[in-house]
């Protein structure tokens, strides 16, 4: 989800790991915001293990260290997430885009 212009990617997965994570910025996110003459010079992510490890060995990290994207994580108990999360449901938007695939 990009907080800023609204937009979320979806595709489901049956595991949670970081090879997963970085599938999702590859195949959906990158070629979008390509789309859209747009780069990603940001993440900020939780501190999950699907998203943080040893740069030199977790998928995750080599991913953004491959497409030169720096990493940010949020801080520890810090509920940045959720309080998107409950800005977004407060305000139901006008309309909703699916796409099948």
């Amino acid at each position: 989800m990009d907080t800023y212009s609204k937009v979320a990617f979806v595709k489901l997965y049956d595991r949670k790991n970081p090879w997963v994570a970085a599938d999702i910025l590859n195949d959906r996110v990158i070629p979008w915001l390509e789309e859209q003459d747009v780069r990603i010079l940001r993440v900020l992510t939780d501190r999950g293990t699907e998203y943080c490890g040893a740069r030199e060995q977790h998928e995750y990290e080599l991913y953004l260290a491959i497409e030169d994207m720096d990493h940010s994580r949020t801080k520890a108990c810090y509920s940045l997430n959720q309080w998107n999360l409950r800005k977004v449901s407060s305000n139901p938007p006008e309309r909703i885009l699916c796409h099948s695939f």
